[in-house]
């Protein structure tokens, strides 16, 4: 069986946020997230405007297919470098608002579930990510035959 672990994240997280924009309706940006940056540490707004809502939520969904976690977490993983002029620069985690929401939205959707240790994903959510990771191992295999045998 074809898990998210055994292809690229880039291509799952692409098709995953199409899929999500396309398919799932709860999942909506508010009208702030047009305009406003991802964190204090940012100096523009995402280069891909249009779509970061659902990047991030995709991003999140994978994440969360290894492991559960909270909204505290998610702030460390999307945390940077807030760069201070002259003085050094500092590790700042990220704002948790947007994670909060995009959780929020994909619970409602059925795709993620609240649990003890934070969100995890779920069984809809992860038959989702296995099957996008499907699709997506097929094509690679139609690139290159020798992965083929990891169909089977």
């Amino acid at each position: 069986m074809i898990t998210a672990d055994m292809v690229p994240p880039n291509l799952l997280i692409d098709k995953l946020a199409n899929y999500i924009k396309e398919n799932v309706k709860e999942v909506q940006p508010p009208e702030w997230a047009f305009f406003a940056k991802t964190a204090s540490y940012k100096e523009r707004v995402p280069d891909d405007l249009e779509n970061w809502w659902y990047i991030r939520a995709a991003s999140l969904l994978r994440k969360l297919y290894k492991e559960a976690f909270g909204i505290s977490t998610s702030r460390t993983i999307y945390s940077g470098l807030k760069r201070r002029g002259t003085k050094p620069p500092h590790t700042v985690k990220a704002p948790g608002h947007a994670n909060r929401l995009i959780f929020q939205q994909l619970e409602k959707a059925g795709l993620v579930i609240k649990t003890k240790n934070g969100r995890s994903l779920s069984p809809k959510g992860r038959s989702l990510l296995d099957k996008l990771s499907y699709e997506i191992f097929k094509g690679l295999v139609e690139n290159n035959p020798s992965l083929k045998k990891y169909l089977e």
